[in-house]
């Protein structure tokens, strides 16, 4: 769990930053702030430390804190490159390899990592509510969890995603080994060999590993780092190819934390329906909005032309990162042919995480714990993009989301991020290098940094500054 002064400082942080403590402004004395928190006197001063850490407020001589008069500037967001038809690098897999290899080091700072840092998720709650699942049915780990697996995880799962506007009923979620299952198997049934398949760039390089297994030919299209893909890009695109799949992460993106307005899913329908193509969408992300306000997912709108929306989430971002609980939404008759390739791949999951899973959502747990989660996130990606503009190169640009716990960060020309990476491994510190987020390279002075991540972040962040602005990262170094 978040430390009190943590979640005091956070408390105080949002205050600052929606403009209800203003510039300037004295804070509450440490004893009204004891007061008013309930707290002990040494965790209020670690609470206004950790936000004068933050760059946030400052300490005035015996006369308590006050918030900067100077806010910290906005950066501008990173650039969008070109769309290209690209082909698989053997290099691009080895890198792969070595950040996941870095991203499973706990004696690294995990900037690299793709998950909030286990501080940040209810661990005690899953303890009780997986020792009473076993104690009322011991058989749940002698037990197989089938395709389509767990029937209430599959009810609540549909039930969630009815208040966001998705009209789904329980018998049209499967649930799989995580997203990245629900990805692979929804490009089998959708791409065959040869098969055009789009994606955004930059965009999770599981997206791309999928298609390849699928044998598709794979279309980058340049991302808004804002509001995600462009349709009008896609619709030029389409003009000259035959595209199959478009594969679409609308909500908190990976990498670049983007959001894409209403307007512009409305816009994607119509493109994808004249041009028949179906459509995956990636919304492992969709529950992180900072503001409480899920995002209804592009699947909501209807289609016409017979083809697919397929949505796929997971609950390994938010719940349980371990238990690897996935799932894949579909109409009929694509349910059904996702879950016989189910069967011919995993065949079944893990019982335990499914029933650990719904009985979180069932409970209120899971609402309760994004509650708690998503304010902290938000702290934390705040305090990274303020660490960035504190200790970076000038001239670095970064993302600025409105959920999730990911930044985009374009680093000055000529720097190296893979460079970066190494060099940054040296120091104790793990990183995702841009070049893992593109088949078709342009994106070697960008980096993904992890704004859940736990550990003296302020520290970690002067080091890699440090590092990005050494004469040496201009140029590649060898692995």
């Amino acid at each position: 769990m978040v430390t009190r002064y943590k979640e005091i400082a956070g408390h105080l942080a949002r205050s600052i930053r929606e403009g209800l403590l203003k510039p300037g402004e004295r804070l509450p004395s440490l004893r009204d702030l004891c007061l008013r928190e309930g707290t002990s006197l040494m965790t209020a001063l670690a609470a206004y430390r950790h936000l004068e850490d933050l760059g946030m407020v400052e300490a005035l001589p015996r006369s308590g804190y006050r918030v900067l008069s100077d806010p910290v500037p906005l950066l501008q967001r990173p650039a969008i490159l070109r769309p290209r038809l690209t082909s698989f690098s053997h290099q691009r897999t080895d890198i792969i390899a070595q950040v996941l290899t870095a991203m499973a080091d706990p004696a690294l700072v995990p900037l690299g990592f793709g998950c909030p840092s286990p501080d940040l998720f209810p661990l005690g709650s899953l303890r009780r509510i997986t020792a009473n699942l076993l104690n009322a049915r011991q058989n749940l780990w002698v037990s197989y969890s089938t395709p389509p697996g767990c029937p209430e995880l599959r009810r609540q799962i549909a039930k969630r995603l009815q208040t966001r506007g998705l009209d789904v009923s329980a018998d049209e979620v499967l649930l799989t080994t995580g997203a990245m299952e629900a990805l692979t198997l929804s490009l089998r049934l959708l791409a065959s060999p040869g098969d055009l398949v789009a994606v955004e760039c930059p965009t999770f390089f599981g997206i791309v590993d999928a298609a390849r297994h699928a044998g598709a030919k794979v279309i980058e299209l340049p991302g808004d780092p804002e509001g995600g893909l462009e349709p009008e890009r896609f619709a030029a695109v389409c003009e000259r190819h035959a595209v199959n799949v478009a594969v679409l992460m609308p909500s908190f993106a990976n990498p670049t934390g983007s959001l894409m307005p209403e307007a512009r899913k409305r816009e994607w329908m119509k493109v994808l329906q004249s041009n028949g193509t179906a459509l995956v969408e990636d919304d492992v992300y969709g529950d992180l909005a900072w503001d409480g306000k899920k995002p209804a997912p592009l699947c909501a709108l209807p289609r016409k032309d017979g083809l697919p929306n397929l949505l796929v989430g997971s609950f390994s971002k938010t719940l349980l990162p371990g238990g690897r609980v996935g799932y894949v939404v579909a109409r009929s008759p694509w349910i059904e042919r996702l879950t016989d390739l189910k069967n011919t791949s995993t065949l079944a999951n893990a019982t335990l995480p499914e029933y650990v899973a719904a009985e979180c959502l069932a409970s209120g747990l899971y609402d309760r714990h994004l509650r708690h989660l998503a304010p902290q996130i938000h702290t934390g990606v705040r305090a990274l993009r303020d660490c960035i503009v504190r200790h970076f190169p000038t001239g670095t640009r970064v993302s600025d989301p409105k959920g999730g716990f990911l930044l985009w960060v374009e680093l000055p020309r000529e720097t190296d991020g893979l460079a970066l990476f190494h060099a940054a491994l040296r120091e104790g510190i793990s990183v995702a290098p841009g070049c893992l987020f593109t088949l078709g390279g342009g994106l070697d002075r960008f980096l993904r940094l992890n704004g859940g991540a736990s550990g003296d972040m302020n520290m970690a962040m002067k080091i890699l500054g440090r590092l990005a602005a050494n004469p040496r990262i201009q140029r590649r170094q060898p692995s």
